[in-house]
């Protein structure tokens, strides 16, 4: 990826009016598709992320890797209570965690993110198994993003492919809802699924392509409110019609703070005769404390040597936060630390050491160990360029921290989501950008 960008830094300078106009039809073509976020337009990047076969290669090894370190931490979390207050969930929420569904994948879809380095290497920045979103950045960014000036140049000196994260999941969910039916779960010829998510926190543009395919599959389709289901001898109905699947956006966060609102839900979840993909087991690797675990010497005994050294080359150190430490270590090494709370998510309440002056990050470190924060190693960067627009319609090429995720499904790599900003953190909510992410 990175000799690619060095490509479409020499294509821009050289064509630098054509490319300043270009630009300026991009970001119009992008405001008018559905590329949004949060009903706002996508702030993006004129470069694409472009990655080579052996960055794939490596990649798809990368997520035999993780899972095999995924599946063992969850296994270890089932079989061993005496972790278990590591993670420090609440009863209620371990004994729905310790339901078994009756498919064997406990992660049925995932966005795993990491910086991705020069020599090859990686590091994890966090694991999204949770209401895993953004294919509705991606798709439509990517839409208008090949047909720029610089990729029509690139696409005349190499094959460039993309990913389809769409029919992908619907392919996956068939073979998940198979295997449920052939453990025990009830069959219908005709099933009904439902996109399932408090609509003020879920992606509806996202949705409602997701609902196309679906149809398009010979599926019933809906999209539904946690809120709104209805549980009947274990079988759970919307407005009157039995549901057959429920494919979850819906967080677990999200899920246990409105745990008294959900009864007809949590009622379904325990009687475990709906397919609900994914089980919410999937939150032992999706808290931000699931790193701590990794690191925690009570978890530890349980990996193997070889899962212990992946561990420690790809996982960042990461420990509670708490009153009782002496903070002395993250006051005088601050560069090298992170803050991040323990379930939020889009990269709320996460702050970088090297951002802040001393006495400020004494108090994020003294207030975030009274409200239960994680510090974490923090990982260098990984840089490429891309283009910074002026408000005068000029563009400078400026350096820019990536970072890459890769969309797994069913256990599987199915794309790629990369993000960049100027910051230590990136994220939309410190000004970050979504790029389109393609292969050569």
């Amino acid at each position: 990826m990175f000799k690619y960008n060095s490509e479409l830094v020499e294509i821009a300078e050289g064509d630098r009016t054509i490319v300043e106009a270009d630009y300026i039809k991009a970001y119009r073509a992008v405001g008018s598709s559905n590329a949004v976020y949060k009903g706002k337009q996508l702030p993006f990047l004129y470069f694409p992320a472009i990655y080579s076969k052996e960055d794939v290669q490596r990649f798809e090894q990368l997520t035999e890797d993780v899972f095999k370190m995924v599946n063992q931490s969850i296994d270890i979390y089932l079989n061993h209570p005496e972790v278990r207050d590591i993670w420090g969930f609440s009863s209620a929420l371990e004994s729905l965690i310790l339901i078994e569904p009756k498919f064997k994948v406990n992660v049925p879809m995932g966005r795993f993110d990491f910086f991705y380095y020069p020599d090859g290497s990686y590091r994890f920045c966090e694991l999204n198994t949770d209401g895993t979103s953004a294919m509705n950045e991606e798709t439509p960014l990517t839409d208008v993003l090949l047909e720029t000036h610089v990729m029509r140049q690139m696409r005349e000196r190499y094959t460039v492919e993309r990913y389809e994260l769409y029919q992908s999941w619907v392919d996956e969910v068939k073979q998940l809802y198979t295997a449920f039916v052939e453990n025990g779960g009830e069959a219908s010829d005709a099933p009904y699924v439902i996109i399932m998510d408090y609509m003020s926190k879920g992606s509806p543009h996202e949705f409602e392509v997701f609902k196309r395919i679906f149809e398009a599959n010979g599926y019933k389709c809906g999209i539904v409110s946690p809120d709104e289901l209805v549980e009947n001898d274990g079988y759970l109905y919307h407005e009157g019609e039995k549901v057959d699947i429920i494919y979850r956006r819906l967080v677990t966060r999200d899920m246990m703070d409105h745990y008294e609102d959900l009864t007809a839900l949590i009622k379904g979840i325990e009687a475990n005769k709906t397919c609900i993909i994914g089980s919410i087991r999937s939150q032992i690797v999706h808290t931000k404390k699931y790193f701590e675990a990794l690191h925690h010497p009570i978890v530890r005994q349980y990996f193997d040597d070889e899962m212990l050294a992946y561990i420690d080359t790809h996982v960042p150190f990461t420990a509670p936060l708490r009153s009782t430490d002496d903070l002395t270590k993250y006051l005088e090494d601050k560069d090298n630390y992170i803050i991040k709370p323990i379930d939020y998510y889009a990269s709320k309440g996460v702050y970088a050491g090297r951002e802040f002056n001393l006495e400020t990050w004494k108090g994020m470190l003294e207030k975030g160990a009274e409200e239960g924060y994680i510090i974490q190693e923090f990982c260098e960067k990984s840089v490429n360029k891309n283009l910074h627009i002026k408000a005068d319609g000029s563009f400078e090429v400026s350096n820019f921290n990536n970072i890459t995720g890769l969309f797994v499904y069913n256990e599987k790599m199915k794309g790629i989501f990369t993000r960049a900003g100027h910051g230590a953190v990136i994220s939309d909510l410190n000004d970050g950008f979504s790029l389109s992410s393609v292969v050569i």
